[in-house]
């Protein structure tokens, strides 16, 4: 067996794709130990998710783990597990199958240390390419150029698993506000980057040639593409899957520090552009603004500034939310162990002093709700600029008188109510109302909107409690066209609208980092269940809203093809929903990880599928709206459906 200073190389690489972060690798005595224990009854191999689990026996992986050379199946099966534990509790004996399986993955190391092959390169290669030519080309790329961090074997993997793309003049590569996980290496030729102004005209910001690449920010942050990119030649493209790169990443930390390094002021700069406040600063100060910034990353709940500060560094700078929701609050005087929220912000918008542009000169605590990305941009610098534009000192002065008359309300939260109505004179004829909330429901309402990650979505599915006759059919409607129910009507009751339990289709979902790419994003948001999805249950234990169930696939199928009664076809046509709601539609394929699919029956050996709300992708309708006979059901972007803070305080104010 492979001694302790065997796996140091490989250590980190293997940990990072790891389900479970805080796994430590068991010690030789260990292993032989708990193989010693193993009494061979292969549970742990029929409650594993892996469809490659069917091949394989406990006493083959036994003797893997502690014998050289392992059989290419067994490399195999190893490289697919995801260390999800579903193994442990199954085991009569209490064995740690997962840290077992721990140990063999960092024996074997990362599968792209091995050897690559060349058919499935040379696939890939465009007419009149070797693979030398290619690797030259790649060596262009920044991030490529050190062959020491990124050998040819790395590079020859990354093609392996990528697309060459030729594209004539005019095509589009990345749309603005759309979601894309790929990322493209310009091999040849030339595009345009564009925005959309508030006319709807295209704003052209950039060119990017051969030896550049495009689409690194949503690949990295899981969001929409800043900028539109249009081929301006017949272009030579690698696209590579956001899976691929991650796994790059991991193995050469270097790649990902400059993948951030330039794209962080790329979209400093691109976001600069947009805000108001630097409108007519010329686009040579912007970049030079942008490159003065310091980007720092806030986990979850983690704390961009206290209030309990005494030295308040904050104040010296502005900072801008480059992606992601923070969470603005104050403690309350009477009871200093809680604390009011007073607005939520999200990517876009920024911070002046840490004080969140209120102007009342009192410090504040700031959390993040999501994943958040923050560039700082010290005084000097700014000043600098407003020296020589004296315009956005104006402007910036213009803005904090703007929100004076807010102050109050602001100290002491008392928020308007959600407005339903308003929102349902937009969609409906007048003479609509809603009950009005209290003060206080209104404060716990904001309170509940923000803690509970509403605000963050960008599908929520909620219900008009006045409308609602509690029937119950928009979950059937639901379970007839998919044959799970993927939502529960019941939910967080905001005044009188109930947001229900279903997939909020969330701007940074945490689901999305499944090494197997069985969960995806479709362009328009749609965040979806792949092929490729295993039913390890990660995705729906990173969901912090429990939007995600695990089924056996023999289950999902029976529901699937079962024959309705004689009575249930007839309450189906009373209903009126039943021919909108049937059929099977097609999703996009997402590209899989490295290692193939060589067995022939593969994807009949897969046990169980993970389920959730897709938003009903490939179909023209919704089926829990579309079926709800009084119209009480429908989708709304938090955003414009509650109001900004800023909205809620001038309502408020009047």
């Amino acid at each position: 067996m492979a001694s302790n200073a065997d796996t140091t190389a490989t250590l980190d690489p293997v940990m990072e794709r790891l389900h479970r972060k805080d796994a430590r690798p068991l010690t030789p005595e260990q292993i032989l130990f708990e193989i010693d224990m193993c009494i061979g009854c292969d549970r742990c191999m029929l409650a594993c998710p892996v469809p490659m689990s069917a091949t394989v026996s406990i006493a083959d992986l036994n003797y893997a783990t502690i014998s050289s050379p392992v059989s290419a199946q067994l490399a195999q099966f190893t490289s697919e597990c995801v260390l999800c534990g579903s193994c442990v509790p199954v085991c009569p004996v209490d064995n740690h199958r997962d840290l077992l399986m721990l140990s063999l993955k960092q024996r074997l190391g990362p599968s792209w240390n091995g050897p690559i092959d060349a058919g499935r390169v040379q696939a890939v290669l465009p007419a009149g390419w070797n693979v030398a030519t290619l690797l030259y080309r790649l060596r262009e790329q920044p991030v490529f150029r050190d062959a020491r961090r990124v050998p040819d074997t790395y590079l020859l993997h990354l093609v392996s698993e990528s697309q060459i793309l030729l594209l004539p003049p005019g095509s589009i590569l990345a749309r603005e506000g759309e979601f894309g996980r790929d990322t493209y290496f310009l091999l040849e030729g030339q595009c345009e980057l564009s925005r959309s102004a508030a006319s709807g005209e295209a704003l052209p910001v950039a060119v990017v040639g051969r030896g550049e690449y495009i689409g690194d920010d949503a690949m990295r942050n899981v969001q929409q593409h800043a900028a539109t990119a249009r081929t301006q030649t017949m272009i030579l493209a690698l696209a590579t899957p956001e899976q691929t790169m991650q796994r790059l990443m991991e193995l050469v930390p270097e790649v990902r520090h400059l993948f951030e390094q330039t794209g962080h002021a790329r979209a400093l700069e691109l976001l600069l552009q947009r805000v108001e406040l630097f409108e007519s600063v010329s686009a040579g100060d912007l970049h030079w603004l942008a490159g003065q910034a310091r980007v720092r990353n806030y986990e979850r709940s983690e704390r961009l500034f206290s209030e309990e500060q005494r030295d308040r560094p904050t104040s010296a700078y502005l900072h801008v939310l480059l992606d992601g929701f923070v969470k603005v609050a104050r403690r309350l005087a009477a009871d200093p162990g809680h604390e009011r929220i007073i607005a939520y912000r999200q990517g876009g918008d920024y911070f002046a002093g840490g004080l969140d542009m209120l102007g009342d000169r009192r410090a504040v605590t700031v959390s993040a709700i999501t994943r958040t990305c923050v560039a700082e941009i010290a005084q000097p610098a700014l000043m600098q600029v407003c020296a020589r534009y004296p315009q956005v000192m104006q402007r910036f002065n213009e803005r904090l008188q703007r929100y004076s008359h807010d102050l109050e309300a602001a100290r002491t939260g008392l928020f308007a109510a959600v407005d339903v109505a308003a929102y349902r004179r937009e969609q409906a004829p007048p003479g609509e109302n809603a009950n009005p909330l209290s003060q206080n429901e209104a404060r716990a309402s904001l309170h509940a909107l923000v803690g509970d990650g509403v605000v963050e979505g960008t599908e929520v599915l909620v219900i008009d409690l006045d409308r609602c006759v509690h029937c119950g059919e928009c979950e059937a409607a639901c379970a007839r066209r998919h044959g799970h129910s993927r939502m529960n009507r019941k939910g967080m009751v905001v005044g009188n609208i109930s947001i229900a339990t279903a997939c909020r289709h969330c701007q940074d979902p945490v689901c999305l980092l499944c090494s197997r790419a069985g969960i995806a994003r479709r362009p328009g948001g749609e965040v979806y269940i792949t092929e490729n999805c295993i039913g390890c249950g990660i995705c729906a234990e990173r969901c912090p809203y429990n939007t995600i169930s695990i089924v056996t696939l023999a289950e999902e199928r029976a529901q699937a093809t079962a024959p309705d009664s004689l009575w249930q076809r007839v309450e189906a046509l009373l209903n009126k929903g039943y021919g909108k709601e049937y059929g099977k539609k097609s999703l996009p394929v997402v590209a899989s990880p490295s290692t193939p699919r060589p067995l022939e029956g593969y994807d009949s050996m897969v046990k169980k599928i993970a389920v959730k709300c897709d938003l009903c992708a490939g179909y023209d309708n919704q089926a829990c709206i579309q079926a709800c006979p009084t119209g009480a059901a429908f989708r709304v972007q938090p955003a414009g459906f509650f109001g900004s803070t800023e909205t809620i305080l001038q309502r408020q104010a009047r």
